[in-house]
């Protein structure tokens, strides 16, 4: 016998033929089901292309001297993300609910892996939007240098202007998705095609002067750089709810996502190499504008800094809107109390939202997101494992359940997806094991929170249980 508190939603049956039924009307309001197949990718896009793009091929030409094997990298990294994708389409389709993976861990795990899964979710998000502002801030000190005085005072403002956009409404926070995603993936198109047609290629002598030792740990460094560039590739799950058609387009959004963010990556490593070679990309911090002082000389800054800005606001209103569906998920779980099911007209998890806002807003003043973002990494890394498994218990035990998507290559490309993904966790634990150590306890204290949620499930007063 399952237990609800007062006006919460109880766990539900799986309905028929295993078909996760839809959440019933309540009073607080329901999401609204109106994003098509241009918001799943703008949101992928979006949530993919960021900062990083901007200094990761630097930071990766001093560990990888090989034009071909930089490249090589990247192309690696789509595949292994695609193998990634193949598992959480059949997930995603099977389970379209707001929360993404950690629905799907739940469901397999129970309170604690979803809680797990869930937590880090959440926390990834709020520290991401802290960084992203503050970086936006850092970037438009570029333009007008008086705000290097107040760098704080404009993260917390970006950031109210982006919670508050979004606290509006669902079609608000589309409609800034979908402009800023365009914007970039234009900008970085249009940098590729001039690189390539209008700097002349470097020389053969000056791409040979980068003096470096390569072995595995620049390798494996690299790659890693490489595979956070790709991280959010898998953002339209968490709005499979507020489809029109379902969730059933999440295969083909995440794979348009991927192929047009891999082949914006690609292009730009192609024209950052071509421009100014393994050394040139590898002794600038930003290459871009490097080459770009070869275009337009002088406007060379304040172009990277106005693309940086569209970049990061982009990357911000992603998480912006996914978190506080995490929390309105585990609300649905009883694992918060229900007020955070609260959905106004809008379409938006409004006090969802206010909670995310104030976590992210304290994280930006505090300057403590950079320990955050150590830490979360390697917190999501194992994350991902677990929706993996979640994947192969769900096959065993729920056959019945309706997947209008089936995994391509079961049960050897999830189960090399698999193998992929803990060998690279040993990889970077190896490499940062406190971090590791860290993420370790912080799941632990997942365990007594799920004790006392369940402990207040058994003594609320009955609702509707099954």
């Amino acid at each position: 016998m399952k237990f609800a508190f007062p006006g919460s939603r109880a766990s539900r049956p799986h309905g028929l033929a295993g078909v996760m039924p839809a959440a019933p009307e309540t009073p607080r309001g329901e999401l609204l089901r109106i994003l098509g197949t241009s918001f799943g990718i703008a949101v992928a896009v979006g949530a993919m292309i960021g900062v990083g793009i901007l200094r990761a091929p630097s930071l990766i030409a001093r560990d990888v001297p090989g034009i071909w094997l930089i490249l090589g990298l990247w192309l690696i990294a789509l595949v292994h993300a695609a193998l990634e994708a193949n598992v959480i389409a059949e997930l995603g389709t099977a389970m379209p609910r707001a929360g993404g993976p950690y629905v799907y861990v739940h469901r397999a795990f129970g309170d604690v892996g979803g809680l797990v899964v869930g937590w880090t979710m959440w926390m990834q998000r709020a520290a991401s939007t802290a960084a992203l502002s503050i970086a936006f801030a850092d970037f438009l000190a570029i333009l007008w240098p008086p705000v290097r005085l107040a760098t704080p005072a404009v993260a917390v403002v970006m950031q109210l202007a982006m919670f508050g956009l979004n606290i509006a409404g669902l079609r608000e926070g589309r409609a800034i998705q979908q402009i800023t995603s365009l914007l970039k993936a234009l900008a970085l198109l249009g940098f590729c095609i001039v690189a390539f047609l209008i700097v002349s290629p470097v020389s053969a002598a000056s791409g040979a002067q980068v003096s470096q030792l390569f072995g595995w740990a620049g390798l494996i460094a690299a790659y890693q750089l490489i595979v956070g560039a790709y991280s959010g590739w898998y953002e339209p799950v968490f709005f499979s709810e507020e489809c029109e058609d379902g969730g059933r387009s999440l295969p083909r959004v995440m794979a348009i996502g991927l192929l047009l963010t891999a082949a914006l990556y690609i292009g730009i490593n192609g024209a950052l190499l071509h421009a100014l070679g393994i050394a040139g990309v590898a002794h600038n911090a930003l290459p871009f504008t490097t080459v770009l002082a070869k275009i337009g000389g002088g406007i060379a800054g304040a172009a990277v800094a106005v693309f940086a800005m569209v970049s990061v606001a982009s990357c911000a209103n992603a998480g912006v809107m996914s978190a506080p569906r995490v929390l309105l998920a585990l609300s649905r779980d009883r694992l918060l109390p229900a007020i955070f099911q609260n959905v106004n007209r809008g379409g938006s998890p409004s006090v969802a939202t206010v909670m995310t806002a104030t976590a992210a807003i304290a994280i930006a003043l505090t300057g403590s997101f950079n320990l955050a973002f150590g830490l979360i990494a390697t917190l999501q890394s194992a994350a991902f494992i677990l929706v993996i498994l979640a994947f192969f218990v769900l096959r065993r035990r729920e056959p019945g359940l309706a997947r209008p998507f089936l995994a391509v290559g079961y049960p050897w490309l999830p189960a090399l997806v698999l193998a992929i993904d803990a060998g690279l966790l040993a990889l970077f634990l190896n490499a940062n094991w406190t971090g590791g150590l860290y993420a370790a306890i912080l799941w632990l204290l997942c365990i007594p929170f799920a004790l006392v949620a369940r402990r207040a499930q058994r003594i609320a007063p009955t609702g509707t249980g099954s």
